[in-house]
């Protein structure tokens, strides 16, 4: 069990020592658009409507690279659907920015990546952000952590990409969904 001072604060999350885990219980609650589900070309002409962009998944984030669309911040894992996906590596090569690598395992949110997270949505320049392990619950880092005016865009497999604008109630309902996750011990 963790105490008050084994927890981190990095940005607006209070994140337990050993980050989060996602229980069961909310596999499907999860599994539920965040945002507004929308086809590659509804997504890119909205997001060309925002200040920041923030792309989580290799499909998603390559589609927006395609269209034009150069998020601030950029995560991925090199896997799509469980196979191996490389098609945005030479995409990533051309595309400015810093280059992170963090780790966070499958149905986790690590403090690392919170952090890091955290850090990209300050950072005056792109950062494009290897996840070994698993990028999936970094979109509910994202829409915790986004700024009023930015966007979110993730993938839905077989439904399309949620799209998602920041504002108070978006951080607020994604830090409440984040809180129901376990401590990971």
């Amino acid at each position: 069990m963790s105490t008050a001072s084994s927890r981190s604060r990095c940005a607006e999350l209070i994140v337990p020592k050993n980050g989060w885990v996602l229980p069961d219980r909310m596999r499907e609650c999860l599994s539920m658009p965040f945002g507004e589900v929308m086809t590659e070309s509804e997504a890119v002409k909205a997001a060309k409507r925002c200040r920041m962009v923030s792309s989580v998944g290799d499909v998603v984030s390559l589609a927006m690279v395609q269209n034009g669309i150069l998020p601030h911040l950029t995560i991925y894992d090199r896997v799509t659907e469980r196979a191996p996906m490389t098609l945005l590596d030479n995409h990533l090569k051309e595309m400015p920015g810093m280059n992170v690598t963090v780790q966070n395992p499958p149905g986790r949110i690590t403090p690392e990546l919170v952090c890091a997270i955290s850090t990209a949505m300050h950072s005056p320049q792109p950062t494009k952000m290897l996840v070994e392990g698993e990028e999936d619950l970094a979109g509910l880092v994202c829409a915790a952590l986004g700024p009023d005016g930015s966007c979110l865009v993730y993938g839905l497999p077989k439904k399309g990409l949620a799209f998602v604008e920041m504002d108070e109630a978006v951080r607020e309902n994604a830090k409440r969904l984040i809180y129901q996750m376990e401590e990971s011990e």
